[in-house]
């Protein structure tokens, strides 16, 4: 017997296209909520300045600004005493960021340096060392603006576990960096990556995500940034702040 045809029911056609319209309603509405929160987010970046730590703004401060290796050092202000240390580092923060937040900062008194952690996420998201050098420069050149000579000291890019496939972009950046404060008179070059390295590898200085730094790194870092600040930083402003003894007269 041959097979009966069958013959097209107008109600499941009306109510397939009745489900795709339902479909296509709710996930384009979707993409415009990301799309709107999106828009929002990008608007608050724009106009917000870098995260401000409670007190007044004193003579003897030090801004530490960068992305989360910066945000998450919660002994700043013990490893950096008698400094007057400022956090101001932001979570996950792009290079660009950093400088369109800088440059939203409300006037005050400068800080007397600026110590600088970023382009490490850049490089990780895929932009080249390169590039990630040209938005340093962006930021050296908001810093002249606002602060004029106060000096800058660059930290170089940390080498990472999990970020380890990234070493080459990042010994450019390094580089590069390194070469722009042995031409500009008010950046200096802190470089920590030996001092984070053992034989040739990541040493124990990271928490479990291979990426930001325990108790230990930081520590390098601090003793890193000490050793580095009387090249950067007058003499008179180290003695002001308690940073190096006075001389027995």
């Amino acid at each position: 017997m041959a097979p009966k045809n069958k013959t097209f029911d107008g109600s499941s056609g009306s109510k397939l296209l009745v489900g795709i319209a339902v479909f296509v309603a709710v996930f384009g509405g979707w993409l415009a909520f990301l799309y709107a929160s999106s828009v929002r987010e990008a608007d608050r970046i724009a106009h917000s300045p870098l995260p401000e730590t409670s007190g007044s703004r004193q003579a003897c401060m030090i801004w530490f600004v960068g992305s989360s290796s910066m945000h998450n050092w919660k002994t700043l202000d013990r490893d950096m005493a008698p400094w007057d240390a400022r956090n101001r580092g932001i979570g996950g923060a792009t290079m660009d960021e950093i400088t369109m937040r800088f440059g939203n900062d409300e006037p005050g008194p400068a800080p007397r340096a600026i110590i600088y952690y970023a382009g490490e996420n850049d490089i990780a998201f895929g932009i080249p060392a390169g590039e990630a050098i040209d938005k340093l420069g962006k930021f050296i050149e908001a810093k002249r603006r606002r602060l004029g000579n106060v000096p800058l000291l660059v930290i170089s890019l940390k080498p990472s576990p999990t970020r380890w496939n990234f070493r080459t972009a990042q010994q450019e950046f390094n580089a590069a960096a390194h070469r722009i404060a042995d031409d500009q008179d008010d950046v200096d070059y802190i470089d920590i990556v030996p001092k984070l390295l053992i034989n040739g590898r990541p040493g124990p200085f990271y928490v479990k995500d291979g990426i930001h730094m325990n108790a230990a790194g930081y520590a390098l870092w601090a003793t890193a940034i000490r050793a580095e600040l009387p090249h950067a930083v007058p003499i008179e402003t180290l003695r002001r702040c308690g940073a190096v003894k006075r001389e027995k007269t």
